[in-house]
Order: C-alpha cells, then sequence, then structure tokens
C-alpha cells in the first residue's frame, strides 16, 4: 500500500502545467481563502494520519508473523466474535466445554490451528485494512481536488488583477507622454507672446514719455516761473521713464 501511494503522489506531481489562455476569473471573497488555507491543513492532516495508521498496521502485521498459531477453539471464538455471531459464540463455547469434560475431542490434535484458515484471516484482515485505506485515499484525494480547485480559481482572479494593474499603467504612461508633449508644444509660443508683450510694453512706455514731453515743453513756452519750475520737474519725471524703458529694454 505504501508503494501505491507513493506512486500515486508521484502521478500527482506530474500535472500538466496549465496555460495562460482560456483561464476563467472568478471573484475570491475572504472567506474562500480562509477556507483555502483549512483544507490545505485538513489535507496535510489526513495524509500524515494515513501514513501513521499506514505505519502501524504495518507493524502488527510483520509481529503476527512471527507468532504462535492460535488454538483451534481460540480461532473460532475470535472468528465468530468478529462476525457478530454471539449466539453461535456462546452456543459453540457451550457444547465445546461439554465435549472437552466428557473427552470427546483429542485436544492435542486441535491444539493448533492449519496454516490455511490463519492465512485466510490475515487476508481477510489485510483486504478490510485496505478497504479502509482505500476509502481514505478517496476522501484524501476529493480534498484535495476541491483545494487545487480554489488554488486555480485564487490564481486565475490575482492573474487578471495583474493584467488590469499592467494595462492601466501603460494607459497612465501614454498618457503622461502625451501631456509632456502637449507642454513642450506649448513653450515656443510662450515665449513669442512675452516677446511681443514685452514690445508692445516697450512702444507704450515710448509714447507715454514722447506724450508727458511734448506737454512739458508746451508748458515750458509759457515763460512763466512757475511753468518753468513745473517743467524742470517734469523734465526729472521723464529722466526717469527714459531709465527704466533702457532696463527694460536690457
Amino acid at each position: 500500500m505504501d508503494a501505491g501511494w507513493k506512486n500515486a503522489e508521484k502521478r500527482g506531481d506530474e500535472v500538466p502545467a496549465d496555460s495562460d489562455d482560456g483561464f476563467k476569473c472568478e471573484e475570491v471573497s475572504v472567506e474562500d481563502e480562509c477556507s483555502l488555507r483549512e483544507g490545505e491543513e485538513d489535507l496535510e492532516a489526513t495524509v500524515k494520519a494515513i501514513w501513521d495508521r499506514a505505519e502501524g498496521s504495518a507493524r502488527p502485521r510483520a509481529a503476527n508473523s512471527t507468532s504462535k498459531p492460535p488454538a483451534v477453539v481460540d480461532f473460532l471464538s475470535n472468528f465468530l466474535f468478529q462476525m457478530g455471531m454471539t449466539e453461535t459464540l456462546d452456543c459453540f463455547q457451550t457444547e465445546w466445554s461439554e465435549m472437552m469434560q466428557k473427552v470427546l475431542l483429542d485436544a492435542d490434535a486441535l491444539r493448533v490451528t492449519p496454516d490455511v484458515y490463519i492465512e485466510n484471516q490475515c487476508l481477510e484482515n489485510e483486504l478490510r485494512t485496505a478497504r479502509r485505506e482505500m476509502e481514505e485515499y478517496r476522501c484524501a484525494a476529493s480534498a484535495a481536488a476541491g483545494t487545487l480547485g480554489r488554488v486555480q480559481k485564487t490564481r486565475d482572479f490575482h492573474r487578471m488583477q495583474h493584467k488590469q494593474v499592467v494595462q492601466e499603467r501603460n494607459r497612465l504612461i501614454e498618457e503622461l507622454r502625451k501631456v509632456k508633449a502637449q507642454c513642450n508644444s506649448y513653450e515656443p509660443a510662450l515665449k513669442r507672446m512675452n516677446e511681443k508683450y514685452q514690445a508692445v510694453l516697450k512702444q507704450v512706455m515710448l509714447a507715454a514719455s514722447e506724450r508727458d514731453k511734448a506737454h512739458h515743453d508746451t508748458l515750458c513756452e509759457g515763460g512763466q516761473l512757475g511753468v518753468g519750475e513745473t517743467c524742470r520737474g517734469h523734465n526729472v519725471h521723464g529722466n526717469r521713464w527714459s531709465h527704466w524703458l533702457r532696463h527694460v529694454a536690457l
């Protein structure tokens, strides 16, 4: 049975790799992930229990192979008890005791059970143990299949999430590239607008300076003292405007 279990494990390891195409993505909740972990723990505990029971059953069989064969009365009593024939067992024990008391049986001839009966009983016990282990293996395989299904569902869910994140990242990178290109295209236009603004500002300041100068010259031609002082003040103001215009031009 140990060799068969190892071969089953080997065949279980040779699972073909799933391709990325055609997988189904389903949402996995927190309860499913918790049950997944619990299923893995239950599966490990079941496998460990099976191995322990297989080793434990192998040791009694080895011990029984070297033990002394039971007597006929013990063999028959054990057989009837295992089969649940309690009434027959009582009748057998009663009749056996009566025949032994009347010395109707040869005790020496019936002291050892024939090998064929012992072999049949051993084979029957092994068959019963094998059926029990087969049922346990079937339960373990069913639990493993359920765990594998949940693992594949979780894998497909996370794989789909990863693909969505990659697509979103690529989309954001493309939008960032377009925004950078658009900002770079605005730079020459902004430079031209700044140059136009400086030129218009210079013209406005020159026109204002010429207007103030003409107005001051007109006032100075009046020949009045107060007007002359005002002209000197305005000439100083005009000089300040000229100095500011030179600073802007630089």
